[in-house]
C-alpha cells in the first residue's frame, strides 16, 4: 500500500496543475489522464477512486492536500 502511494506521487510530479484543473472543470479527466499518464498509472488511479476508503486515505495525505491547495489558489 505504501509503495503504491510512493509510485503515485512520482507520477504526479509530471502533472501540470493548470491543465488538470481545466480537465476537471470541463469533465475531461479521462482524456487528460490518457495524454499525460502511462496506462498503468491510469488504471491504478481509477481503481483507487472507485474505492471510497482508499480515496479518503489518499485525500488525507500531505501531497493531496498540497495539490488541492494549488487548485484553490488558481
Amino acid at each position: 500500500s505504501r509503495l503504491y502511494y510512493e509510485r503515485a506521487s512520482v507520477s504526479m510530479k509530471n502533472i501540470d496543475v493548470d491543465e488538470l484543473k481545466k480537465a476537471v472543470q470541463s469533465g475531461n479527466v479521462d482524456g487528460y489522464m490518457s495524454k499525460n499518464l502511462p496506462p498503468d498509472a491510469q488504471r491504478k488511479i481509477k481503481q483507487v477512486l472507485s474505492d471510497k476508503n482508499a480515496t479518503e486515505k489518499i485525500l488525507n495525505t500531505p501531497e493531496a492536500k498540497a495539490l488541492m491547495q494549488k487548485f484553490m489558489k488558481k
